[in-house]
């Protein structure tokens, strides 16, 4: 059954079915998901019938009803209409039940989000955590060396990185044992990249509430409050998931940027160098990232670059909206629309962002908000209308602050300690389900730097 707002909506936006045909763009659409490659096609629909800033419409099923998805890529539209509907599409619900991410009811997501909130406030709580971070960074940066065989052997960084993040997740943020940690790491990730039995994830969610009232963290308390059973499950999941897999995946394809680009290496070696003769064997507090702009840079290009997200927010209009359609005209939208926002076409527009948009190029001109008014590190979220890497508020990552935090602390140890270098072989294949990695893994030939003193500076 076709909704007929179709009808209406497609003679004023561009459909790329309209075009082609329901089914063949539909068979294209699978094709693209299957391949891990959906985040390329809508650029290429916008290129064929527009630009990257053009809107588009792509068929959707919902419950065996075909129905309009509004692909939001102009930038007049795109921050707008995250932060006035905050409702989400039901497409997660069927696997995460009500948790935060994909609750589709409004009140339930901001009673949710009051809760979860201050496990990841800046200065109440994540601070609190740093020399857990930070006790994990110099382990991890022993077993490197281990796994590489003292630089002998090449190493899966992207496998490294995300085991790193999930250790860093579950041992501050869940403040579960080091044993709990060791036996599930490994298992659980198997599970999101589909490796492992689904299964698994009932004796985790077991083993975690058995253990609740033992477990530290600020997560786990919050946890504790839950009282929804569904609820709870979805949200172990969910902050299991997005809680280490984004940040592990902006890592990998920073690291794999500084393989590419031995001059940005070379420069962050020496910020960081100097970071060290400063700091010396003082504890790292919140302020001191402030003296890493370069890193910051690095970090904010990857997620230009590399967004973790491509697909970005899948909503439903709580009221009637507009979009810009065609001919530059606004196009009402019915209440009950569902609405994609991509982040993928905007961070690579070169109308926004320049001609050298796919260059990986910290130096160039970010502005306003993108990087905290050049403040280098700040709690709030870094957006503007051609960059959301955390989407928009108020809906957007609970977790941006973790990430930031400790996506600098290990590279800070990491980079200290080594020079990284792809493998002869290596051809890294993006591969996006729902966040962007790699699909067979990312080799890397691991060299250790001999100690920095000031006069090597």
């Amino acid at each position: 059954m076709i909704d007929n707002r179709s009808i209406y909506l497609n003679t004023h936006i561009v459909s790329p079915a309209q075009k082609n045909g329901l089914h063949n763009t539909f068979q294209t659409m699978k094709d693209y998901e299957k391949k891990g490659l959906y985040h390329r096609l809508i650029p290429i629909y916008q290129d064929k019938y527009g630009n990257l800033n053009t809107n588009i419409i792509l068929p959707y099923v919902n419950k065996n009803n075909i129905t309009d998805l509004i692909v939001v890529n102009n930038i007049d539209d795109s921050e707008r209409l995250a932060s006035k509907h905050v409702k989400k599409m039901p497409h997660l619900d069927h696997i995460l039940f009500n948790s935060i991410i994909s609750t589709t009811c409004v009140d339930d997501w901001k009673n949710q989000r009051s809760q979860y909130q201050p496990s990841f406030s800046v200065h109440t709580e994540l601070v609190t955590l740093l020399p857990i971070s930070v006790k994990r960074a110099k382990y991890c940066v022993d077993l490197l060396w281990e796994l590489c065989e003292s630089g002998s052997k090449s190493v899966n960084m992207n496998d490294f990185l995300l085991n790193e993040t999930m250790a860093q997740l579950q041992l501050a943020m869940f403040g579960v044992s080091d044993d709990f940690q060791v036996k599930t790491n490994k298992n659980i990730r198997k599970v999101f990249s589909g490796e492992n039995s689904p299964t698994f994830t009932q004796t985790y969610f077991k083993e975690m509430v058995d253990n609740m009232d033992q477990w530290t963290g600020p997560l786990s308390k919050a946890f504790d409050l839950s009282v929804d059973k569904k609820e709870l499950f979805g949200n172990i999941i969910i902050f299991s998931f997005a809680g280490h897999d984004t940040t592990g995946n902006t890592l990998s394809w920073l690291l794999y940027e500084l393989c590419k680009n031995k001059s940005c290496q070379s420069k962050l070696h020496h910020e960081i160098d100097l970071f060290w003769m400063i700091q010396k064997n003082k504890n790292i507090e919140y302020n001191d990232f402030k003296r890493l702009p370069y890193l910051t840079k690095c970090i904010m290009e990857t997620l230009r670059l590399w967004s973790p997200i491509p697909n970005g927010t899948f909503r439903e209009l709580i009221k009637d909206d507009y979009v810009v359609g065609k001919n530059g005209k606004h196009i009402k939208l019915p209440k009950g629309t569902y609405i994609q926002i991509p982040n993928w076409s905007r961070h690579r527009n070169p109308d926004l962002w320049g001609d050298d948009v796919n260059t990986f190029n910290p130096d160039r001109e970010f502005e306003d908000d993108e990087l905290w008014e050049n403040s280098v590190i700040n709690t709030y979220n870094p957006s503007t209308p051609r960059f959301s890497p955390f989407t928009y508020g108020p809906r957007d990552c609970i977790g941006k602050n973790f990430s930031q935090i400790e996506m600098r602390i290990i590279l800070l140890y990491l980079l200290k300690s080594y020079r990284f270098s792809l493998t002869k072989k290596e051809t890294a294949t993006e591969y996006n389900t729902f966040t962007l990695g790699f699909l067979d893994g990312l080799y890397m030939d691991v060299e250790r730097r001999e100690s920095r003193t000031h006069s090597k500076l």
